[in-house]
């Protein structure tokens, strides 16, 4: 089955079809807003970009009980959850691949900041 959430704003850059969306519904604590129950929506189908919302579609299998909007959360208001996603592991790893990288850090903020350490894992691919 497909559902959809539409959010306010633009979508993180790194999101694409294919990749995993979990929710988690907000509670107050101490007047911050969190969450320990997160649940796995289903697999992203289809993105919508848009410059004021965006759309994101997923499928799910058999957990009609268990997204927004379902008997167990009643709320389809995405504002009332934390959305995220998750890579597949299996096909996108955390790896720079290729023989260079370049790197750019750069400071955006007006106060001063020190970068403490960088590192790096580098692997022989080829020959």
């Amino acid at each position: 089955m497909t559902a959809e959430f539409t959010i306010q704003g633009k979508l993180n850059s790194s999101v694409q079809i294919g990749d995993n969306l979990y929710f988690a519904l907000k509670t107050s604590n101490s007047g911050y807003q969190v969450s320990n129950n997160f649940i796995h929506a289903g697999v992203i189908t289809d993105l919508i970009q848009g410059t004021t919302q965006s759309t994101i579609k997923f499928n799910f299998n058999n957990l009609s009980a268990n997204i927004p909007g379902g008997i167990n959360y009643s709320s389809i208001n995405p504002n009332d959850y934390f959305l995220f996603f998750a890579k597949d592991n299996s096909v996108n790893l955390n790896r720079l691949k290729g023989y260079f990288a370049n790197v750019l850090f750069k400071n955006d903020s007006e106060e001063y900041a020190e970068l403490f350490t960088v590192g790096a894992e580098i692997q022989k691919s080829s020959k």
